[in-house]
């Protein structure tokens, strides 16, 4: 094992994923690993933290949507050869999400909310809504390397998931807090890695909708959320820390 890994304590399993991803940013951000640098296998990390590969993962992931390190497939994970965005920057103390109650509140409303939204979309999408979707996403990969218009796109595809549900008052709520999410996509958004990841789990959502699965549907959507949150909630740590 890695000595940089060496006296790690076991973590709460109820924050897991979370505190593996804080842990590992803290390392990286010091610069116990460098620029380019390959981290410990999954099988080291997994032995360090004392904890399983799903957990692990979801760590993983949270920080590539970050831009803080690469997920090569079937070749380990790297730091990011350039500094990622959010710490050089004070965009964190800009928005109306800059502290953990305020972002906490957020995410269970949003995840309440657009679970139950694509939950029903499943049941009731139309062929011609389903296109509508296939078509953003189709866009989203065209601009994936314009972060600008890619997040309007972003927006477009959660709001159009909000009309598919043909609830109204679901849908009305969603566009109450539409300022909100345009403020915390456009910033999650603003590498190529959590572009690329974001449109994995697009697809995931549609192929979902397609096959009229509200429970797989569900799974998605709160999968994609929960990524952004541990992701989100790094910033904010390593933010304080700064």
């Amino acid at each position: 094992m890695s000595k940089l890994l060496e006296g790690l304590a076991p973590l709460p399993r109820a924050t897991l994923s979370e505190q593996v991803a804080k842990q590992l940013a803290a390392r990286i951000v010091a610069g116990d690993w460098k620029a380019g640098e390959k981290l410990p296998s999954e099988a080291e990390l997994c032995k360090a933290f004392h904890v399983g590969r799903s957990s692990l993962r979801e760590a993983l992931t949270s920080l590539a949507f970050i831009g803080l390190i690469r997920v090569r497939a079937g070749g380990g994970s790297y730091v990011a050869e350039q500094p990622s965005t959010y710490y050089t920057s004070a965009w964190l103390s800009t928005g109306t999400l800059n502290n953990e109650k305020a972002l906490q509140d957020f995410m269970e409303a949003r995840m309440i909310l657009e679970c139950e939204i694509i939950s029903l979309c499943a049941e009731r999408i139309t062929d011609e809504e389903l296109r509508e979707l296939d078509e953003l996403v189709s866009r989203m990969h065209e601009l994936a390397g314009n972060p600008d218009e890619y997040w309007k796109l972003d927006l477009a595809f959660h709001l159009a998931l909000g009309t598919a549900a043909k609830n109204e008052v679901l849908t009305n709520i969603l566009k109450d807090v539409r300022e909100q999410m345009r403020d915390l996509i456009s910033k999650s958004l603003l590498l190529r890695e959590g572009i690329e990841l974001a449109l994995v789990q697009h697809a995931r959502m549609v192929e979902a909708l397609r096959q009229h699965n509200p429970v797989k549907a569900r799974a998605e959507m709160l999968s994609h959320l929960q990524n952004f949150q541990r992701g989100y909630r790094v910033l904010m740590e390593e933010a304080a820390r700064q």
